[in-house]
């Protein structure tokens, strides 16, 4: 069934008129008329809106629409996550392909590259929509997210203590070596 059909089905059940409809969905009457007709199809976000409107499912609304799901597929774009992924993946093979022409060696990319992916996580922390985030997570994601960050952060805290620890030792070393000389 088009979601013409089922939309018109909806709304006559319901005993509205177009406008009645527009109104609640805040658009105009030619909208409803054109989906009615078949004539265009709504956005996803009036899709979204319809569906809850009428307290359908998604699935109820728009199976057996083809042409629909075709334009909704069409026009999905790749999500924050995947562009994150492929693009850090990328970024990395270039510049692993760059050092290695270079001839640097591991550790001192190690050692390079611990701030400035330091300052980028906690960038990261502070820029994210952490209301959304928090809805999105599932019980195993929040288990691997406290295991990635612990695995993240061990490293650091320990070569900053050890870092701190070492230079204390150094000073203190050399303050009474001038105290005793």
């Amino acid at each position: 069934m088009q979601i013409g059909r089922v939309l018109q089905k909806q709304r006559e059940q319901r005993k509205w008129s177009q406008s009645e409809l527009a109104d609640k969905l805040n658009i105009s009457r030619q909208s409803i008329s054109k989906w009615e007709q078949d004539v265009s199809l709504p956005s996803f976000a009036n899709v979204v809106a319809i569906s809850d409107l009428f307290k359908i499912s998604l699935d109820d609304l728009i199976r057996g629409d083809d042409e629909l799901m075709d334009k909704l597929m069409k026009n999905q774009k790749m999500s924050a996550t995947t562009k994150i992924v492929l693009w850090a993946f990328g970024i990395a093979v270039v510049l692993y392909g760059i050092l290695m022409v270079a001839g640097v060696d591991a550790g001192s990319v190690h050692q390079w590259i611990r701030f400035p992916m330091f300052v980028s996580f906690v960038g990261l922390l502070v820029t994210i929509n952490w209301r959304q985030l928090n809805r999105s997570l599932s019980k195993p994601a929040v288990i691997f997210g406290i295991i990635l960050v612990t695995l993240f952060l061990v490293p650091e805290i320990y070569g900053f203590v050890q870092g701190f620890v070492s230079g204390m030792h150094a000073e203190y070393q050399g303050f009474w070596e001038g105290f005793n000389g």
